[in-house]
């Protein structure tokens, strides 16, 4: 996969600069304030509002889905996990036309199942049930 410079912002990565906005929303301002920002100093929030919008999808998945291998729960200021969420949004059109993208999202998937299976274990073993793994005799 291609690296992403962070040292660069969208308008710089795009080589386009946007108008200021006429319709003054939050999230219109939120949006072109980050456009000027460097990519390493964006958040998962950051990221997450972004990718929600589906804009600039083929330089912010990339950043996205390294920093949801290494934590597939990290958070915006939502909820646990709702970076991973707007990720999943994505539009399937999207995965489709970018096969690499898309395996490394499922490799995120797997790292976050194996990691639910064994927290389940864990808790299981914490609140004395019977393990999921014993129940079906493996």
């Amino acid at each position: 996969m291609q690296q992403v410079d962070l040292t660069k912002t969208l308008e710089e990565l795009e080589d386009a600069r946007w108008r200021e906005p006429n319709f003054t929303s939050q999230l219109v301002l939120k949006i072109h304030e980050l456009r000027k920002k460097a990519l390493g100093e964006w958040s998962e929030e950051d990221l997450r509002l972004v990718i929600l919008q589906q804009m600039s999808l083929d330089i912010l998945l990339p950043i996205a889905l390294e920093r949801l291998i290494e934590n597939p729960l990290a958070s915006g200021d939502l909820y646990i996990g709702d970076l991973f969420c707007s990720v999943l949004k994505v539009d399937k059109e999207y995965w489709e036309d970018h096969k690499e993208l898309k395996n490394e999202l499922n490799e995120v998937i797997r790292v976050y199942e194996e990691a639910r299976e064994t927290i389940e274990e864990q808790i299981s073993k914490y609140r004395g049930l019977p393990n999921i793994s014993d129940m079906n005799g493996e």
